[in-house]
C-alpha cells in the first residue's frame, strides 16, 4: 500500500499531530509505503494583494477582513527559515519512507534545492503535488492542513482523513538520533538541578502568553524555593556545542534531561511533552481535549511523576480561539475599551487580556511542587 501525505503546517502539529498518526498508520497497514510532503520554514515576508478582489470591498472594510477574503495574503512556502524546522523535526521519524520537501512554485526532483543537515530531499511544487495526486499510484492521499473548530478535538479529525476514523492512539513524541543525545548530553552537564523549564510563549506579549508581568515573580518564587534559577527554552534561547547553535533536534533533546516545565499552549510546549518532560499547562478558555499534552499523553504515562498537569484558570462561558483579534469575553465593554487591543499578537494589558492571566505564581508554584516532591 502506497501512501502520500501533505502537511506544511507548524512546528507544534508536527510533533503533536503527525507522530501517532504515522505510527498508527503503520500499525494497520505493516507493510505500507509513507512519502510525506512537509516545508522547510514559513516564508513570511511580503504581502500579495488580489487588486481585483480588494476593488469590490468597502474602504471600511477591517483589516482582518482582507485576509478573511482572500484578498491579502502572506508570501508562503519555499524558503529556508526556522532552521529548516519542518524538515528537521520529521527527518528522524522511523515511519516515513520517503520525505519530500513543499516549494510553491519551484520543482526539483533530482533534490537540487533542499539539504538539510547533510541530507538531500526531492522538491515538489503545487502542480507536480497535483499531477502525483490524480497519478493512481498511491492508494491513499491525503492533506492534513485543516481548519480545527474550538470543539474538536484535531487528532481525531486528521485520523478520519487518513481512513482511521476509529484510531485513538495518541502518544505523540519526538525521535531523536543518538548524536541529538549526545549533544544534549554534553550541554546539560553543567546546569544545576532541579532542572526547571519556562517555555517560549509563557512570556509572550499575544493573547495566548500569561502575563509578563507575572515571570520575575515565578524566578524568584522557584529560586528561593529550589536555590536555582530557571532556564528558557525556545527559538531565541540557543544552547551552543562546540561553538555551534544545537539544531533544533538537539535543542529540544536537552528537555529530555530535564525535571518540569512550564508553558501554554505553543510548539514548545508540545516539544518538551513530546520529549518526555512533564509539563505544567496553563489553560484557561480552551477545551483541554483540544491540545492539552496531559489528555493526550497522560493514558500512556505509568509513573505518576512524569505525568503531566494541567493548570486551568477561569473560562468564559462563550470559548475564544488561542489566537483572537477581539478582546476577551471576560472584560467589560469599558474595560475592553480601555484595553488598547490591536488584535492577537497586541492584546493590550496583559494582566487583563484573558482570562489566562488571573492564573497566580502561587498556583503556578503549587503545581511544581506536585511534580518535583
Amino acid at each position: 500500500m502506497k501512501i502520500l501525505l501533505k502537511h506544511v503546517g507548524n512546528m507544534g502539529d508536527l510533533i503533536f499531530l503527525l507522530p501517532p498518526v504515522l505510527e498508527s498508520l503503520k500499525h494497520t497497514y505493516p507493510d505500507c509505503h509513507i512519502t510525506l510532503v512537509t516545508a522547510w520554514g514559513f516564508k513570511e515576508t511580503a504581502w500579495k494583494i488580489n487588486w481585483h478582489e480588494l476593488r469590490k470591498m468597502s474602504r471600511a472594510a477591517p483589516l482582518r477582513s482582507l485576509w478573511q477574503r482572500g484578498v491579502a495574503r502572506r508570501a508562503k512556502w519555499g524558503k529556508r527559515n526556522q532552521s529548516g524546522f519542518c524538515i528537521s523535526l520529521m527527518a528522524s521519524n522511523p515511519h516515513i519512507d520517503q520525505l519530500v520537501h513543499w516549494h510553491d512554485t519551484r520543482l526539483s526532483l533530482d533534490a537540487a534545492i533542499c539539504q538539510e543537515e547533510g541530507i538531500s530531499y526531492p522538491t515538489w511544487n503545487q502542480a507536480y503535488f497535483a499531477s502525483q495526486k490524480k497519478s493512481g499510484h498511491y492508494d491513499l492521499v491525503s492533506e492534513l492542513d485543516m481548519g480545527i473548530t474550538q470543539q474538536e478535538n484535531p487528532l481525531g479529525k486528521i485520523y478520519a482523513a487518513v481512513g482511521l476514523p476509529q484510531a485513538t492512539y495518541s502518544n505523540y513524541k519526538i525521535y531523536f538520533t543518538p548524536r541529538d543525545r549526545e549533544v544534549a548530553q554534553h550541554v546539560v552537564a553543567s546546569w544545576p538541578k532541579p532542572r526547571i523549564i519556562l517555555l517560549e510563549g509563557l512570556e509572550g506579549r499575544t493573547t495566548r502568553g500569561w502575563d509578563e508581568g507575572k515571570i520575575p515573580g515565578l524566578s524568584a518564587a522557584i529560586q528561593k524555593k529550589y536555590n536555582v534559577e530557571p532556564r528558557w527554552f525556545g527559538a531565541r534561547f540557543q544552547p551552543r556545542h562546540q561553538g555551534l547553535p544545537l539544531t533544533l533536534r538537539q535543542n529540544i533533546a536537552t528537555l529530555a534531561l530535564c525535571d518540569a516545565a512550564i508553558g501554554v499552549l505553543s510548539g514548545p510546549l508540545h516539544f518538551a511533552a513530546a520529549a518526555g518532560l512533564p509539563t505544567i499547562t496553563l489553560l484557561a478558555d480552551q477545551y483541554i481535549h483540544r491540545a492539552a499534552p496531559a489528555y493526550f499523553l497522560n493514558p500512556y504515562i505509568s509513573h505518576e511523576a512524569k505525568k503531566h498537569r494541567t493548570l486551568l484558570g477561569p473560562s468564559n462561558t462563550h470559548k475564544q480561539f488561542l489566537k483572537h483579534d477581539e478582546p476577551s469575553h471576560n472584560l467589560t465593554l469599558r474595560e475592553a475599551a480601555s484595553q488598547h487591543s490591536s488584535g492577537w499578537l497586541s492584546p493590550g494589558r496583559q494582566s487583563t487580556k484573558t482570562p489566562l492571566a488571573t492564573i497566580t505564581v502561587e498556583e503556578v508554584m503549587t503545581v511544581l511542587q506536585d511534580v518535583l516532591d
